[in-house]
């Protein structure tokens, strides 16, 4: 199951994370400041890193990732360039094509966190936020749409989908707690294996 989550947090919520070399695939990256919001902060770029994240041990030519975004090559390589820059992509093999370096990328992390120091970042911050809910809610609408998804009971587990939200009390001691035991829930699975079915995950969670 390749799952991408998009979460948000605050100061207080950051702890220590694993990163690997640069060869390595990092297993959560966090986004916490000004330039890397900036990067993201685009439909575009938004769902190259989602592509690539929904398939992390997958390498993608700008011209197979134009495709999927619906570009003309010529016009993706500023996104790729971008977010190379900022290690959200990989280029994880070169190879020479009719005398052209062509570059093969790959996802730099399997999840990313958004972490906004305060002050910086806000109107990225609310950018970014309202990019993933859109994208969340044309991703279920086409899949309803198509019958790729469905809410019935009856249906097979790979082909249901659930939508819920509800409101909880967290003592003030317990809420970073709470947050890490979702996250730690959802990233069990984030790593693709054999026969496995692919489902996206959105995150979220705000005071009320």
């Amino acid at each position: 199951m390749a799952i991408g989550i998009l979460s948000m947090v605050n100061d207080e919520d950051l702890s220590m994370k694993v990163r690997g070399s640069m060869a390595d695939i990092v297993i959560e990256r966090v986004i916490d400041d000004v330039s890397m919001l900036k990067a993201l902060a685009d439909p575009i770029r938004m769902t190259l890193l989602d592509l690539t994240m929904g398939q992390p041990d997958r390498t993608w030519t700008a011209r197979e990732l134009a495709a999927q975004v619906g570009v003309l090559p010529t016009n993706v390589y500023y996104h790729l360039n971008m977010l190379e820059r900022h290690e959200l992509l990989q280029v994880r093999d070169t190879r020479v094509v009719n005398g052209i370096i062509e570059k093969h990328y790959g996802a730099g992390q399997y999840s990313v966190t958004f972490h906004r120091r305060a002050g910086d970042g806000g109107d990225e911050t609310r950018e970014l936020v309202l990019q993933a809910i859109d994208k969340v809610r044309d991703d279920i609408h086409d899949g309803l749409k198509m019958e790729s998804m469905t809410m019935s009971p009856d249906a097979p587990d790979s082909e249901r989908m659930m939508v819920s939200t509800g409101l909880v009390h967290i003592p003030e001691d317990q809420i970073a707690g709470f947050r890490a035991e979702l996250i730690q829930m959802v990233t069990r699975y984030e790593r693709a294996s054999r026969n496995a079915c692919r489902f996206t995950v959105m995150v979220a969670i705000y005071p009320s």
